[in-house]
């Protein structure tokens, strides 16, 4: 195996890990980086990274039992090691829950990560890997690099997307890169952080089915503020990175939102989305 295919191969077990992160099936392990080579066996065939062993993904049965939330399904492995599953991840924030958890955020670090992820809708992985050098200012545009390898579509490689940033957005990252070099990245915190930083101010908010949230809702979030302003289809796959039907399957109809909240997806968002 060559070094471009080590890479590769390598930047796949990085998105599994942390898309299991981003979707909530994952136990509440703090991990913050993928040992090389280390990787264990879990449910359904999915990969969870760990120091218990090497060798093939195995399928292992699994028990699942219901939980105080009807949304919630608690699974418990054959070792008895349990984890909560969501039945439903389409919950995305309103605009006044959106400022709620904003304001009961701890530290910048966790404000700049959400603010982030919210003004471009990308994967965490995706924003954490955004260097200074992948923004163009004068533009007006950010390129996502690092992005979801669609294995199933044929790809390969990541596919790289631009899209525009509203200006007042622009400001903020001015401010936020202005000590880094050209290839720094931003500085979002790592995803296990980051989901304990979200719960902590979800409960904090009095948002009540907190539990339904992972950092994968910010995107549906964003995705969903765009359809309320009547975005084109093109327009919001374009910039998530998502086909037709993953939009059909996960965005809901503009019609759930009241003119005030538009109003305020307009001041998050900024003049991302004047004239829509």
């Amino acid at each position: 195996m060559n070094n471009l295919q080590i890479e590769v191969k390598r930047h796949k077990l990085n998105q599994q890990f942390l898309e299991q992160i981003e979707f909530g099936n994952h136990s509440p392990e703090k991990i913050d980086t993928i040992p090389a080579g280390k990787m264990s066996p879990v449910a359904n065939g999915v990969q969870k990274f760990g120091s218990s062993g090497q060798g093939n993904i195995q399928k292992e049965s699994l028990e699942m039992i219901d939980t105080e939330h009807q949304e919630l399904k608690k699974v418990i492995k054959k070792n008895g090691q349990e984890y909560s599953v969501r039945t439903n991840r389409k919950r995305f924030f309103y605009p006044n829950e959106w400022n709620d958890f904003l304001e009961c955020l701890a530290s910048p670090k966790q404000k700049l990560s959400f603010d982030i992820l919210v003004n471009t809708g990308c994967r965490y992985n995706e924003g954490y890997n955004i260097r200074k050098r992948d923004i163009d200012f004068e533009r007006g545009t950010s390129t996502l690099n690092v992005t979801k390898i669609k294995a199933k579509k044929g790809q390969k490689f990541p596919e790289p997307r631009t899209f525009r940033l509203s200006s007042q957005f622009l400001e903020r990252l001015k401010t936020y890169t202005k000590d880094k070099n050209d290839d720094e990245k931003i500085g979002m915190l790592s995803a296990p952080a980051l989901n304990i930083a979200m719960k902590k101010a979800l409960i904090k908010a009095g948002i009540k089915d907190f539990y339904m949230f992972s950092l994968h809702n910010v995107r549906k979030t964003h995705g969903n503020w765009l359809n309320a302003h009547k975005f084109t289809i093109v327009d919001i796959c374009k910039r998530l990175g998502h086909d037709y039907n993953t939009f059909l399957g996960s965005y809901a109809s503009a019609d759930i939102f009241r003119d005030e909240d538009r109003v305020e997806i307009k001041e998050i968002l900024g003049d991302l989305i004047n004239g829509n």
